[in-house]
């Protein structure tokens, strides 16, 4: 079967794409997903019948009970029945019902697909959790601890895809024939646009940064700033004290450790570590008589605060002490 000519009304017509929709069938299911990532030239129109046939999944109660009711009508219909005949007003208001009845049908059916196109599709991870997730053109993200990617049925398509990110993600973009950009949006300080790349994205709090590992992308500013292009090695970052509108070079490595459950410090000041531990663990960390603007470097395992904290405290002459609220640095 050459599925590459598929039309969205062959899609829908399909046995094995019902199948895949409904997840009735895993052979199905299998076959299916491994046929979207050879990207056929017809992917969107997959995309398409995937969309109406989840909506008409989705509404299928509905539209059984409509069904037997109409079944029910139809058998009422054929009973023998005493004929007389209607004047023309009450046959005209029959028809005018019918033409609403249509019309109404019509309306809900339209107002439900663009509900089902305007709503999200969300993904998040707890403290100390990460997840990989596989977006509808092929391409992924691997979200971090304490993130959340969202993005609406309706954000991808032949000309734009679209996500939403708090958090952070690194991100695998898969480039398309139609040369569709991709857009990672933040409530931070910028938005990313990209074709085909690999690139890292941290927004939380008043930190935000880009890292490129390969390909390009363009950092777009909230506050109408020229937009930068960032070359594979270059960082953007905004909220501290290295921020800078200007691209810096970096070893992207440092910005993905977390990837390989690590956390790496290079001169870190101990004020950031703490904010780490906080949003990689969720716990509280305080500073008694401690210098927040003490430096830090070291590779450690992301696995469990105490071992970050520890290493930290035995290397800058610090006091760990674990309290019922969270955990105290102090000065010796």
């Amino acid at each position: 079967m050459n599925y590459e000519i598929y039309t969205v009304d062959d899609f829908l017509l399909d046995d094995r794409f019902l199948a895949y929709c409904t997840g009735s069938d895993q052979l199905a299911v299998a076959f299916w997903e491994q046929w979207q990532e050879d990207e056929p030239a017809n992917i969107h129109a997959f995309y398409e019948a995937e969309r109406l046939c989840r909506i008409l999944t989705a509404n299928k109660p509905r539209l059984d009970h409509s069904l037997l009711e109409l079944e029910s009508l139809i058998q009422r219909q054929t009973q023998p029945a005493i004929i007389r005949p209607l004047s023309s007003r009450t046959s005209t208001k029959q028809w005018w019902l019918a033409a609403a009845a249509v019309i109404l049908l019509s309306i809900v059916g339209l107002v439900g697909y663009q509900w089902w196109d305007n709503q999200y599709v969300i993904y998040e991870t707890a403290y100390n959790q990460q997840r990989t997730v596989q977006l509808p053109d092929g391409s992924s993200v691997v979200l971090n601890s304490h993130s959340e990617l969202r993005y609406q049925r309706s954000a991808f398509s032949e000309n734009e895809r679209q996500v939403e990110l708090q958090g952070e993600g690194y991100f695998r973009i898969r480039h398309l024939t139609t040369h569709a950009p991709f857009r990672v949006k933040t409530n931070g300080a910028f938005d990313v646009k990209v074709l085909g790349t690999e690139f890292s994205v941290y927004n939380r709090h008043r930190l935000h940064r880009v890292v490129l590992n390969s390909g390009k992308v363009e950092v777009q500013f909230h506050d109408k700033q020229t937009p930068v292009t960032l070359r594979p090695g270059q960082m953007i970052e905004v909220g501290t004290s290295r921020s800078s509108l200007r691209p810096q070079t970096v070893t992207s490595g440092q910005y993905t450790a977390w990837m390989r459950h690590q956390l790496v410090f290079n001169q870190t000041r101990l004020a950031e570590v703490v904010q780490i531990v906080e949003e990689q663990f969720g716990v509280s960390v305080q500073l008694e008589g401690a210098d927040p603007d003490l430096t830090f470097t070291g590779i450690l395992p992301s696995d469990r605060p105490e071992t970050v904290l520890q290493a930290v405290a035995e290397l800058n002459q610090l006091t760990l002490r674990k309290t019922k609220d969270g955990y105290v640095l102090s000065k010796k």
